[in-house]
């Protein structure tokens, strides 16, 4: 299974895949046969494995949306009742996905972090599983103009996930209003919040790490 240190390097704005797939999985053993599966299913490339809080096992997946579907609906019948969750997002926001690699766009520019909007509102998404969370992220982010800063999977957070994203006030509510519906429509949403004129000079955002 390829690691994150194997696919690091070709994780670029040129390189989004059609579609992601995303399983939670209760255990490793459940976990690998889940991969094994998925892979023989259709033709799909595993990004990432990583075993998360609750002790899940977690599978990224990608490739052209058909194969996706047909590898992800393989595997939740090979595990059966030890899917915890999951998730399909054709189309994935290019912002979303270089942050499954702790990456994200800063005024245009990749890089390891990202800042809020100074002055700016931010918006705050936690869900109850890590799915439930990307596809809220995914899509805020295709209904208004804000930019992803934090994304959070599952470490240290009991296997729940949260997200935060700025821009404007209005197009941070319109973000923030979706990713709510989004995850309340699978019965996932932990909570949220709208702040506006962050100040990050007084609430470093960091202290939430």
């Amino acid at each position: 299974m390829r690691g994150w240190k194997e696919v690091k390097f070709r994780m670029t704005l040129a390189r989004v895949p059609d579609a992601v797939g995303f399983l939670e999985i209760k255990g490793a053993a459940d976990g690998a046969a889940a991969v094994d599966t998925a892979v023989k299913a259709a033709v799909v490339e595993i990004l990432q494995t990583r075993v998360v809080c609750s002790g899940k096992f977690t599978v990224l997946l990608a490739g052209q949306t058909a194969a996706v579907e047909a590898a992800a609906a393989a595997a939740r019948r090979e595990v059966g009742a030890s899917i915890y969750d999951y998730c399909v997002i054709g189309r994935v926001h290019p912002s979303l996905y270089l942050a499954l690699f702790d990456q994200f766009l800063d005024c245009g520019e990749e890089r390891k972090k990202a800042s809020p909007l100074p002055g700016g509102a931010v918006g705050i998404v936690e869900a109850l599983s890590i799915a439930a969370g990307l596809e809220a992220a995914d899509a805020a982010l295709k209904v208004a103009e804000v930019d992803l800063f934090e994304l959070r999977l599952g470490y240290a957070m009991g296997g729940r996930s949260y997200f935060a994203f700025t821009g404007t006030t209005g197009a941070v509510k319109a973000a923030l209003d979706r990713a709510v519906r989004s995850a309340a429509d699978r019965g996932a949403l932990g909570s949220s919040c709208l702040i506006p004129q962050f100040n990050a000079g007084k609430f470093p955002f960091m202290v939430m790490a």
